[in-house]
């Protein structure tokens, strides 16, 4: 069972376990609920399946509503078994509810779990999982119903060369890609299962890999393939820019709009604050790679910065938003650093006297160069941000702003003091009332 956070959404996790029952004679049905559905109807919906056992998989998003679910299915499904993997699996707060915890990839463990008939000892369970390159495709055809115009996520690798210490990959060693470019069979196999992906109709095929292009040949073969034969959807990859060269930059400008979409972690243009946190980034190299993307191609660039770095004060943060606006990527999120556990983040913000919430999220509120007072007027920020930038509606005004010497951080401050002394709020504005607010704010 999924719990998203929204209705569009997926989990290839619950389709990836799926194929590792076959052969077992097991009768698997996959239910996926949004974050927004009432519990009363999820449970309803659970128990006319009249399960024996329920999966769920957990996240940092879904872990309260699944802390919420368990104890009452427990009261009206006494005889299931309760099996629950994902990051916040092993969870403190989750251990004494269900009969399972598969920690780590499912795929081994719940295999060997399922062969035993659910009747291994109560408790944390591991196992070794299969290379990505032996797991069976995730979906099948009569998935389609239940897919269609939504997002679909699929995975070319698994583990990430780099080691920031505020991601989950940060003590992940694997380096697994599921097809080698130079062998004929896995172009093949490759480009048979985007076809089988792309006839499913998603709104957009996110690939997960924590850097795509980790694999230059690989990633090129993708984005050859989304270009000539994948007309029906967005493709969505989240890359390194350093890794991009002028090949990439030159096979991308015959993107269509509409077509391709990135996802760039650029988190922060302070070297040292890179240093701080594990992260091999040059800002000068990316700062080149976003404006031939934003020159050059129909590419559409979604540019991440993060706040609450090692080390990061609020000026660094506004210089780092100011070099990136200037570059005019179409969207530009201020994320706040989550203390995730199971990453290096953890120990450094112990040490560092980090304040953090001690449930999901785990978003910082305070760090060793932030107060909580300015943890808040950044996390604003990020709202005015999403409100007059993302929403591309003043994108002409914008190029006059910034091209004329005015700082993004500057503009941004002045939006959010407007709601602030107008009592409004940074969120649910009409149109028309955004462009009122942005001309009396910026254009005078």
């Amino acid at each position: 069972m999924g719990l998203n956070s929204a209705w569009y959404q997926s989990n290839p996790a619950l389709y990836y376990l799926r194929n590792s029952l076959r052969g077992l004679g097991m009768r698997v049905r996959i239910r996926e609920f949004a974050l927004s559905e009432q519990p009363m109807d999820i449970l309803a919906t659970l128990i006319g399946l009249k399960p024996d056992v329920i999966c769920f998989s957990a996240y940092v998003w879904n872990r309260g509503l699944i802390q919420l679910l368990i104890p009452e299915l427990r009261k009206l499904l006494p005889k299931a078994k309760i099996v629950l993997g994902g990051p916040e699996a092993d969870s403190p707060s989750l251990q004494e509810s269900p009969d399972f915890v598969l920690r780590g990839p499912g795929e081994g463990i719940f295999r060997l779990l399922a062969e035993s008939g659910f009747s291994l000892p109560r408790g944390i369970h591991e196992a070794p999982a299969p290379h990505l390159q032996d797991l069976p495709f995730p979906y099948r055809a009569s998935d389609k119903p239940a897919l269609q115009n939504k997002l679909i996520y699929y995975e070319t690798s698994r583990g990430c060369p780099f080691r920031c210490v505020y991601c989950l990959s940060a003590l992940d060693t694997r380096n697994e890609a599921r097809f080698d470019p130079a062998l004929s069979a896995d172009r093949k196999r490759l480009f048979a299962e985007l076809d089988r992906l792309v006839a499913l109709e998603p709104r957009t095929l996110k690939f997960v890999d924590r850097s795509f292009n980790a694999h230059p040949g690989l990633a090129r073969l993708i984005w050859k393939y989304a270009l000539e034969r994948g007309q029906s959807c967005e493709f969505h990859f989240e890359i390194y820019p350093g890794l991009l060269a002028e090949e990439d930059i030159r096979l991308l400008e015959k993107a269509p709009p509409g077509r391709i979409r990135f996802e760039i972690g650029i988190q922060t243009t302070n070297p040292e604050v890179a240093t701080n946190c594990g992260r091999a980034s040059d800002w000068p190299k990316a700062r080149n790679i976003l404006l031939a993307l934003r020159q050059r191609t129909q590419v559409r660039v979604h540019a991440d910065l993060l706040a609450g770095l090692p080390g990061e004060n609020i000026s660094s943060i506004f210089n780092s938003l100011d070099e990136l606006a200037a570059l005019f990527p179409h969207e530009i999120q201020l994320g706040l650093l989550k203390i995730l556990p199971h990453t290096p983040m953890r120990d450094i913000a112990s040490q560092r006297g980090y304040l953090w919430m001690d449930d999901p999220p785990y978003q910082v509120l305070a760090s060793d160069a932030l107060s909580f007072a300015e943890i808040s007027e950044l996390h604003d920020l990020a709202r005015a941000i999403n409100l007059y930038w993302n929403k591309a509606e003043f994108i002409g005004h914008w190029e006059d702003l910034l091209k004329s010497g005015k700082p993004a951080s500057e503009l941004f401050i002045r939006l959010r003091s407007h709601h602030y002394a107008n009592s409004l709020p940074l969120h649910s504005i009409s149109r028309q009332a955004r462009a009122e607010i942005f001309a009396k704010t910026l254009l005078i």
